[in-house]
């Protein structure tokens, strides 16, 4: 485990590390918009993109971003990126406005106990917030990460319980069920970020599980029925085994920005500097290798059997095509 006094002492090095440059997808409420506040604490004059659905309502987040960081600068893109083409619309703003990137922080996504659900893009509503979105921004905002140093892309879901998918169906057009949806969404992520580690090695990519954290996703998700017995019946007996907000911000905030997880072959910076050189181990079991399964604690997951078998099938590369293929066809619908 990480020690938080060790998380601690590294984010406030962090403004050592000049012109930082981050996108947070999803930065207005939960674990993305405690991250974003550690960042506005720790580093020195940082410029952030916050993509959200809601501008008026993201305004005092943002104000506060303002007075923590006084020689900051916070920029709004109201955009649901649920769709495909409204990332694109995104990303084409911050590619107008600036040169690099060095931090893409993502967690959109929610909770459904019902069935597919698709966008007027055909896919499914929740397995394009949590993988196919995400997997968008990376693609369109690769030139300006790698253009920087550090340089880093986080996703925050479930890194770590890879299980094994239907290859032939990847979308889940055919064999859609939530069971389903959470195994993919996980598994393509690994395999996806693996891949991208390896032909793009100046950059590195995390997929991180965050731990039981109290954030307003079942508020944010279901009807105040639902989201009321959740909140008030089964969260008592939860929140002993939880993250606290504000140290899951502090503990993301460090993934971002360690040296720990550097990019595979990285030139200058890979973050702040460890005191005792210790470099992660990253999925294929390689040191270093640019492609990491975290846990909350910041400790490396053991990659599975399945990510094993897969990488020696050419797995990885066949689910990056499938993900570029089927959103540049979601576009053009």
């Amino acid at each position: 485990m990480v020690s938080l006094k060790t998380v601690q002492a590294s984010n406030a090095s962090i403004r050592a590390l000049p012109n930082i440059t981050a996108l947070f997808v999803g930065g207005t409420s939960g674990i993305g918009q405690s991250t974003l506040r550690q960042l506005a604490c720790n580093a020195d004059s940082p410029t952030a993109y916050i993509i959200g659905r809601n501008e008026a309502r993201a305004s005092p987040f943002l104000s506060e971003l303002r007075q923590l960081s006084p020689k900051g600068c916070f920029h709004f893109i109201e955009a649901d990126v649920s769709l495909v083409r409204n990332v694109d619309a995104a990303c084409q703003q911050i590619l107008q406005q600036e040169k690099q990137l060095n931090f893409l922080f993502m967690t959109p996504g929610g909770i459904s106990l019902g069935g597919r659900n698709e966008t007027v893009e055909g896919i499914d509503y929740l397995f394009a917030l949590r993988y196919y979105s995400r997997m968008r921004f990376i693609q369109n905002l690769l030139p300006l990460l790698e253009s920087s140093g550090p340089s880093r892309v986080v996703s925050v879901y479930g890194g770590g319980f890879e299980y094994s998918i239907n290859t032939s169906d990847l979308d889940l057009k055919h064999n859609f069920s939530l069971l389903n949806a959470y195994k993919h969404s996980i598994t393509m992520t690994s395999l996806s970020m693996e891949h991208l580690a390896s032909t793009h090695p100046a950059i590195s990519f995390i997929h991180v599980y965050p731990g039981l954290v109290g954030t307003n996703i079942y508020t944010n998700s279901f009807p105040a029925p639902v989201s009321t017995i959740y909140n008030y019946v089964m969260w008592p007996f939860m929140w002993p085994f939880s993250v606290n907000l504000s140290e899951s911000g502090e503990r993301h905030l460090f993934h971002l920005s360690s040296a720990r997880y550097p990019a595979k072959q990285g030139t200058g910076s890979q973050g702040v500097p460890l005191e005792a050189g210790d470099v992660a181990m990253g999925t294929t079991g390689e040191t270093g290798s640019g492609a990491y399964l975290l846990d909350w604690k910041g400790d490396v997951r053991p990659s599975t059997k399945v990510l094993a078998q897969y990488r020696e099938q050419r797995i990885p590369e066949l689910v990056w095509g499938h993900t570029e293929s089927l959103m540049d066809k979601a576009v053009r619908r």
